[in-house]
């Protein structure tokens, strides 16, 4: 009976550590990102003058956050809040709709768009207005994607300090919005000022499907 139940105590212990390395790892690859983007924006004119290389940008800057949130993975998950079913539920649900808006806009934009190669060369063939998919629903479903992800990441290890992060990310993400829908509004004009005013920024009009999109 002790064997069993010292099983049972091992395997859950291996699930919590396994949701704290998957939380970890996305903290690492999603965390850096609204800085990288608050530095592009604002600066597009002078990233479109550099081109492709512009891209370089973002390894240092990824490699710098990844050390950071690495190096201080014990601080991040020194206090915890107490996790129950509802917690779980609520880390679980929100980890799925991320999951999913992710297929989503990779479905609904391809890899090229989502790298931003769109917004270095105006001219690209690629540029064009998405009239389909989740696009149509929600003017920044990656940002939405991002927000979801790490908040989920925060319900389903307790940590305060994700939680904390969370919110960062909630709040930068409110600024970043608007900053890149100034760049679209240049350099698509009317056609996406037609399709902001029809598609909410993040929270999308149930039993309402807008009729075009371009966003990111």
């Amino acid at each position: 009976m002790l064997s069993i139940v010292t099983r049972h105590i091992s395997v859950a212990n291996g699930f919590l550590h396994l949701i704290d390395y998957l939380a970890l790892v996305y903290l690492v690859l999603l965390l850096w990102i609204p800085f990288f983007w608050f530095a592009f924006h604002p600066g597009i004119r002078f990233w479109r003058r550099v081109g492709n290389r512009a891209f370089w940008v973002a390894l240092p800057v990824w490699l710098i956050f990844a050390a950071g949130i690495i190096m201080a993975r014990r601080e991040l998950f020194a206090r915890r809040l107490e996790r129950s079913a509802l917690t779980w539920a609520v880390g679980g649900v929100l980890f799925f709709v991320a999951s999913w808006l992710d297929v989503q806009t990779r479905r609904a934009f391809g890899w090229r768009r989502l790298a931003g190669l769109t917004e270095l060369n105006p001219e690209h063939r690629l540029c064009a207005v998405i009239r389909t998919g989740v696009y149509g629903r929600v003017r920044h479903p990656r940002y939405v994607l991002y927000m979801l992800m790490i908040l989920s990441m925060a319900f389903l290890t307790g940590a305060q300090a994700i939680f904390l992060l969370a919110f960062l990310s909630v709040l930068l993400y409110q600024i970043l919005a608007p900053l890149e829908e100034r760049e679209l509004l240049d350099q698509y004009g009317p056609q996406y000022e037609d399709y902001r005013r029809l598609v909410p920024r993040f929270v999308p009009h149930l039993g309402r499907t807008p009729e075009a999109g371009i966003s990111s």
